[in-house]
C-alpha cells in the first residue's frame, strides 16, 4: 500500500507562512495547479505525484524528503522579534466575523491576536472566514490577514461590507474602466459570482495572507 505523508500539509503551510505567500502565488511560481497545492495544504492530498512535489521543494530550496516530513527542515535563525533576522513579526488583533460590520465602534480585545510575518499597517487585523464562498482557494475557517491601508489592485482579494446591512464578505475585485466588481470564486454559487460595487458598500481592506485553521 502506498505511504501517506500526513505531515505534508502542515509543512507546506509553514513554508507558505514563512514566505508570506498564499496558495495562488505558489502556484504561479511553481506552475503547479492551484487545486493541487490547495489539496496538499488542506491535508486532502497526502500522496501527491512527485511531479507536483519537486517544483515546490525546489522553490523553497529544500528536498522532497524534507517537504514530506521524512527529514527535518533546515533550522531558521530567529528570535522573539524577527525571523531570518530581519523580517518583523507583529501580533495583530482578531476581530470576530459578526463584529466586522461595527469594526470601527468595537473595543478590540488585544488578547486575541495572531502573529504576522512582514509589513502590515498599524490598522491591520485578522478574522476567520465562516463560509465556503471562496473555495477552493480559501476554505471555510481560514484565518484572513487584512490590511485596510494596503493599496488595492485589479484581481486582489478584499474584505468588504455590502449594502445597507453591512454584510461582510471576502471577494476578488475586478476593475473595468470606471466600474469595480466583486466576485465569489466558488463555482457552486453562480448567483453570487459577480456584483457591482456601489457607494453603499465599504471595503475594509486588502487580503495579505490566508492560513488554514486545522483546529476546526
Amino acid at each position: 500500500m502506498a505511504k501517506h505523508y500526513l505531515k505534508l500539509g502542515a509543512i507546506l503551510q509553514k513554508l507558505l507562512y514563512s514566505r508570506r505567500m498564499n496558495v495562488s502565488e505558489l502556484a504561479r511560481k511553481t506552475k503547479v495547479p492551484t487545486p493541487t497545492i490547495h489539496r496538499i495544504v488542506t491535508g486532502k492530498s497526502t500522496r501527491p505525484y512527485r511531479s507536483s512535489l519537486v517544483p515546490i521543494a525546489d522553490y523553497f530550496n529544500i528536498s522532497v524528503d524534507q517537504l514530506l516530513g521524512e527529514e527535518a527542515l533546515p533550522e531558521v535563525n530567529s528570535n522573539s522579534n524577527s525571523l531570518a533576522g530581519h523580517i518583523p513579526i507583529k501580533n495583530i488583533p482578531v476581530i470576530p466575523w459578526d463584529e466586522l460590520k461595527v469594526k470601527d465602534d468595537i473595543e478590540i480585545d488585544c488578547k486575541k491576536v495572531v502573529p504576522f510575518l512582514g509589513e502590515i499597517s498599524e490598522h491591520g487585523f485578522a478574522t476567520v472566514l465562516p463560509d465556503t464562498s471562496m473555495e477552493p482557494m480559501f476554505v471555510q475557517n481560514s484565518i484572513l490577514i487584512i490590511d485596510p491601508k494596503s493599496e488595492i489592485s485589479d484581481r486582489n482579494f478584499i474584505l468588504a461590507l455590502l449594502g445597507p446591512n453591512h454584510i461582510p464578505v471576502l471577494r476578488q475585485i475586478l476593475n473595468d474602466a470606471d466600474h469595480k466588481y466583486i466576485k465569489a470564486i466558488n463555482s457552486d454559487l453562480c448567483e453570487l459570482q459577480m456584483r457591482l460595487l456601489t457607494d453603499k458598500d465599504k471595503i475594509l481592506g486588502k487580503l495579505l495572507e490566508s492560513r488554514v485553521n486545522f483546529s476546526q
